[in-house]
């Protein structure tokens, strides 16, 4: 029997902290107390706030790590690399550039779902290739395609049907039937890269949808005679929404602007991290285009941007600072949140008696000191 106490620490809940020991046994969640005595490996989280590990749901890698790249290596580097930032479980976002070369490369990688050893990769996000051409962001058009049912089953099928969440966008003829289809299989259908109107966002949601990939971005803009995804994302309580919080995907005051329409149980913190993040990077490639990081962003020559560089532990700090939430709230938008999104819930998002015991510890400037992946010391700071 693996035991793990994690001693002297404090659990952020809503408004401040309580003082409190963390057992962990087998993976989970034992006992939550003052005070604990059991024979386990000690770890002292004294100075520390705890709170639920880290779940990215929309990441693309990071540690020079590109979940691009076919095969479970780039996979499992960024699962080892991922915990010095708080992670402990995370979606794979990726596609390929043709059905076939997708397929190829969901193949490739299914086999490191579920892997242990450092963060837990939960599945797959589709992001595309059933995305407006209007709204494309960095995707080369050539890599898009209209939704199409038959093509989605065939690319559940080559992931083990371990395809979790699917960008698309619901106004592109066959985009309804698609959001049904996604919904069928159990995975979560997300409004993005998407030019609807408001009436069009609205016969997504009725079809399924329940979700909004990176909200503001790569989406029809807001106009005062159409809201269009954005506005109706926000107002319709039947969806989450995904919020990139490094200020240079979305300026601070709009981000606020959204959280207040949102609140606490419908805003969702993402990195859409690309693998250089991490890194100190300053130029890379992307689906055969030069980019450069600059601040907290990767963008192509054109000014396209590529993906978020900073990382999920600055996503966390930045949502106490630019959305002014205390650290119980910060830990929901990071943790709890995104696990909801994607049905994990029953195990992952909380610190509870039989939850899986994922849990980051952070300082009093909100640095992750410690990381603990499902009952295992993934990150200890300083050691």
């Amino acid at each position: 029997m693996d035991r793990l106490l994690l001693r002297g620490g404090r659990i952020a809940i809503r408004g401040g902290s309580w003082a409190a020991d963390v057992l962990c046994e087998d993976g989970r969640i034992a006992m939550v107390a003052p005070g604990i005595v059991a024979e386990a490996v000690v770890v002292d989280a004294s100075g520390l706030l705890l709170g639920p590990g880290f779940v990215d749901i929309h990441v693309h890698g990071g540690g020079g790590q590109s979940f691009f790249e076919p095969g479970e290596d780039a996979i499992r580097g960024y699962a080892r690399w991922a915990p010095r930032n708080g992670v402990t479980s995370f979606l794979v976002s990726t596609v390929g550039r043709d059905a076939d070369d997708t397929v190829r490369l969901l193949a490739s990688q299914s086999g490191a779902i579920g892997s242990s050893g450092g963060a837990e990769p939960l599945g797959f996000h589709l992001e595309g290739p059933f995305i407006n051409p209007v709204r494309k962001g960095a995707f080369p058009s050539r890599t898009l395609r209209a939704p199409s049912v038959p093509e989605f089953e065939r690319f559940q099928s080559a992931a083990r049907g371990a395809i979790r969440q699917v960008t698309l966008a619901p106004e592109l003829p066959g985009g309804l039937d698609l959001v049904a289809a996604v919904t069928r299989s159990g995975a979560v259908a997300a409004m993005g890269h998407t030019d609807a109107s408001t009436t069009e966002v609205l016969a997504g949601i009725d079809a399924g949808v329940r979700h909004v990939t990176h909200l503001f971005n790569a989406m029809r803009p807001i106009h005062q005679r159409d809201g269009g995804p954005a506005v109706t994302a926000m107002l319709d309580r039947r969806v989450t929404c995904e919020l990139i919080n490094d200020g240079a995907h979305v300026a601070p005051e709009v981000l606020r602007m959204a959280y207040g329409l949102l609140g606490s149980g419908r805003a969702v913190v993402v990195t859409d991290n690309m693998y250089l993040a991490g890194t100190g990077g300053e130029t890379g490639r992307f689906a055969g285009s030069d980019v450069r990081v600059d601040g907290a962003k990767a963008s192509k020559e054109d000014g396209t941007i590529v993906g978020s560089v900073a990382t999920m532990d600055q996503h966390f700090r930045n949502a106490m600072d630019f959305l002014a939430v205390d650290a119980a709230t910060a830990f929901a938008l990071c943790s709890t949140n995104p696990a909801g999104v994607i049905g994990v819930d029953g195990r992952k998002g909380r610190i509870a008696v039989g939850m899986d015991a994922d849990i980051t510890g952070v300082d009093a400037g909100g640095n992750v000191a410690l990381t603990v992946c499902r009952g295992a010391v993934a990150f200890r700071r300083n050691q």
